[in-house]
C-alpha cells in the first residue's frame, strides 16, 4: 500500500512567535556533537512526513501536538529555568533546534537565537532534513547544522527528499554534518549514488534506523561494518539507548 503521510496544516502566520512541542534539558545524542549538555526546542510541523518518523507528533494530524505559541523572550526564559538545578554554564550548554522540520520556521528562529543570546547561551545546532534552502540570517546564526537528508526508505518521493539547492547553501557554511538513516546495503548504495557526489566526504556519517533500543541495538554492527567498509563516521542514536523513544529525554 503506497504510504502517504497525514501533515498537519501549517497556519500562515504566528506573528512573532513559535508552535513549540517541548523544551528540554537532556543530551545530544546524534552527530558529531554526540554527548554535548543540550537544551532542545521542538519546534511543530515537517514538509516530509517520514514513514518512519519518531516525532509524529510534531506533525501527524492524527497524533499532533502543536504545542504553544512562544515569543523569543520566553523561550528563552524557559530555556534558562531548565538549567536551575544544573552546574552547567549557559555559554557550554548547546542549544538545538528540531522538529518536525524547523526550518519550516526560518524567518522567527534568529530573533529567538538574538534573545537566547541575551541570556549567555552561546552555541546554537539546528536538526534538519536539508530541503529549504537556509536564509543570510540562518547561515549566520546557527552555529552547527545537523543536516539529515532523506532516503528513499522514507516512503517519500525523491524530489521532495533532495534539494540540491539547499545541500549545497548548507555544505557551504563549513559548519555541517550530514547523517543518513541507513538499514541495508541498498541504503547506502543510494547514498553514495544520489547524495555523495553533492557533498564533503569527511561530512557524511551512516546512523542506524529505529526507535527502540532493541532495534538500535540489532542495526549498530551492520552500520558499524558500512563505516569501516566505506570510511564515512558512524553516529549513534545515544538517546534510545539510553531511554528509548521517550518523549522528553
Amino acid at each position: 500500500m503506497e504510504y502517504t503521510p497525514k501533515l498537519a496544516s501549517r497556519p500562515r502566520e504566528f506573528g512573532d512567535r513559535l508552535p513549540v512541542t517541548e523544551i528540554f534539558y537532556s543530551i545530544q545524542g546524534e552527530g558529531r556533537h554526540a554527548g554535548w549538555p543540550a537544551i532542545f526546542i521542538r519546534l511543530a510541523y515537517c514538509n516530509l512526513g517520514c514513514s518512519w518518523c519518531d516525532t509524529r507528533y510534531t506533525w501527524d494530524s492524527d497524533k499532533i501536538d502543536s504545542g504553544t505559541l512562544q515569543t523569543g523572550r520566553e523561550i528563552a526564559n524557559a530555556a534558562v529555568g531548565l538549567l536551575e538545578n544544573s552546574d552547567s554554564s549557559l555559554a557550554t550548554v548547546h542549544v538545538v533546534f528540531t522538529g518536525g522540520e524547523p526550518m519550516l520556521h526560518q524567518v522567527r528562529i534568529p530573533t529567538v537565537i538574538d534573545a537566547l543570546r541575551n541570556k549567555g547561551f552561546a552555541y546554537f545546532e539546528i536538526e534538519t532534513n536539508g530541503t529549504i534552502v537556509p536564509s543570510d540570517q540562518m547561515i549566520q546564526a546557527i552555529s552547527w547544522w545537523n543536516c539529515s537528508p532523506k532516503l528513499s526508505n522514507n516512503d517519500r518521493p525523491s524530489d521532495s527528499n533532495l534539494v540540491p539547492a539547499a545541500l549545497a547553501a548548507i555544505a557551504a557554511t563549513g559548519r555541517a554534518d550530514f547523517k543518513f538513516v541507513v538499514r541495508d546495503r541498498a541504503d547506502v548504495d543510494e547514498m553514495e549514488r544520489v547524495y555523495r557526489p553533492l557533498l564533503p566526504f569527511d561530512s557524511v556519517m551512516l546512523m542506524p534506523e529505529g526507535m527502540t533500543r532493541t532495534r538500535q541495538i540489532e542495526a549498530m554492527p551492520f552500520v558499524l561494518a558500512e563505516c569501516r567498509r566505506t570510511g564515512f563516521r558512524f553516529s549513534p542514536r545515544m538517546h534510545i539507548l539510553a531511554w528509548g523513544n521517550e518523549r522528553g529525554k
